[in-house]
């Protein structure tokens, strides 16, 4: 269709790394514990965004789209932090400070979610089951971390000025990106 809005796509889809149920186990940058640390992170050229950095940038434009082209393991990271940052903008918006935001990020990073294949999980249709315990422990892991340090990154971004929640932010918490939620409701 000419003249229709394009979704922003992951730079990192023909990264060479390993996977978990469909998804890229991308490098990023951290502080958090978990599978992706230091070492593996210097693969990161300096400048380069990592996924949580295109999530976070591309949010704004990919969460009006209903229908999301999946181009690669790296795109399958960038949907679903894309619908794990409206959950944390909901969660969000209430916070009268960045320290309370930070421990509500805290928390939701940590509680238990649902993997591919099982009931709950919004994006069946575009991972795989884990084939083995471990592959399903690694996906875990790895978006136990993924989720910890987007929610840290998401709170200096959303209480830049002031300590008080920017409404250029909060007021994206409402959308419903392909029309999902991460939130068993």
């Amino acid at each position: 269709e000419q003249g229709s809005a394009m979704a922003k796509h992951s730079a990192h889809n023909n990264m060479d790394v390993g996977h978990s149920c469909g998804a890229s186990l991308l490098p990023f940058r951290t502080t958090c514990k978990g599978p992706v640390n230091k070492t593996i992170v210097m693969s990161l050229s300096e400048g380069t965004m990592d996924i949580i950095d295109e999530a976070i940038t591309y949010y704004r434009a990919n969460v009006f789209f209903r229908n999301y082209e999946i181009q690669g393991g790296a795109d399958r990271v960038l949907v679903y932090l894309t619908l794990y940052i409206s959950a944390c903008l909901a969660r969000m918006e209430r916070c009268e400070s960045q320290k309370e935001a930070d421990k509500i990020m805290q928390a939701y990073a940590w509680e238990s979610f649902p993997l591919p294949g099982q009931h709950g999980f919004p994006f069946n249709g575009f991972f795989t089951k884990a084939n083995t315990q471990e592959e399903a422990e690694m996906f875990k892991a790895y978006f136990k971390q993924l989720r910890e340090e987007t929610g840290k990154r998401l709170t200096e971004v959303v209480f830049a000025q002031e300590g008080r929640p920017n409404k250029f932010w909060v007021c994206f918490s409402k959308r419903r990106f392909m029309n999902l939620s991460l939130d068993r409701a």
